[in-house]
């Protein structure tokens, strides 16, 4: 075998080894992406779970159960999870209970 052909054979070999090298390694990075994806749906269906429990406490008859139902949601809505639609959709959840829970310890006067 001569030189050249030697030297032709050793460049196919190397740019085989980094193709597959770069192909492995771009793989793994759309494999990271994906499991993130997943991780951050899991994480933001679990946020929805914890605000319709909070839901379910805040519109309860009990009043011990009302205030920690805002209380969860206040924390709700400081976490990284909650999306400017999310905190749109606490406020307005809670200024609608708190206007209701006031209407009814004035006994219903400002209706």
């Amino acid at each position: 075998m001569s030189g050249l052909q030697m030297g032709v054979t050793l460049g196919l070999g190397l740019l085989t080894v980094a193709g597959a090298f770069l192909g492995a390694r771009m793989g793994a990075r759309a494999n990271d992406r994906a499991t993130k994806q997943r991780e951050d749906a899991a994480r933001r269906e679990e946020w929805w779970r914890r605000f319709t429990w909070a839901a379910d406490l805040a519109l309860d008859d009990s009043p011990s159960k009302r205030v920690a139902g805002l209380k969860v949601m206040t924390r709700l809505a400081r976490s990284e999870l909650a999306t400017a639609d999310d905190n749109r959709l606490l406020s307005g959840f809670t200024d609608d209970l708190l206007d209701r829970l006031i209407q009814e310890a004035d006994g219903g006067e400002n209706r």
